[in-house]
């Protein structure tokens, strides 16, 4: 059985259980996608969707809200430093985006990638973070096919310094 089905019925035993306390709770989970473009969103870039509940009445409905708004590419679960912070939240999700037309980003896939990488350097391990800009980058290349890595002008002259 794969990890997402595994996931879900654990949810489901979780939602179910009379004696909540004894239950195992279930773990939440980050989202890694790209932003579907539309009316209400014109930047792409990549979107992080953080799960602030673990009890949702309704899962599938849940799913499908946050699919509408990216593209699903890989997702982990949340460390205890993480899922300590969405106890405060009154959302169900909480989502940050790294925008590709950023100033610091210019447009560059690599640039953005770097960026995720570093925010989430406190959190999730090296290898991890790899799983991750690699899931990314292909799906990235796969709907960018002549995508080419822009040449920043700083870049030029970081070799002779």
């Amino acid at each position: 059985m794969n990890d997402i089905f595994i996931d879900q019925l654990k949810r489901l035993e979780f939602r179910h259980t009379q004696d909540k306390k004894s239950a195992k709770k279930a773990r939440l989970r980050v989202f890694y996608g790209w932003c579907k473009l539309g009316k209400i969103r014109k930047r792409e870039g990549i979107s992080i969707i953080y799960e602030n509940e673990e009890g949702v009445a309704d899962h599938h409905r849940m799913n499908r809200s946050f699919l509408s708004a990216q593209y699903n590419v890989c997702w982990r679960y949340q460390t205890e430093g993480e899922a300590s912070d969405a106890k405060q939240l009154n959302r169900v999700f909480t989502e940050y985006c790294v925008f590709m037309d950023d100033k610091h980003i210019a447009g560059s896939l690599e640039a953005a990638l770097r960026a995720n990488s570093e925010a989430d350097r406190y959190n999730v391990s090296p290898t991890e973070r790899k799983r991750i800009a690699d899931e990314l980058r292909k799906w990235y290349m796969s709907e960018h096919r002549n995508y080419k890595e822009p040449i920043r002008q700083l870049e030029l002259f970081e070799d002779f310094g």
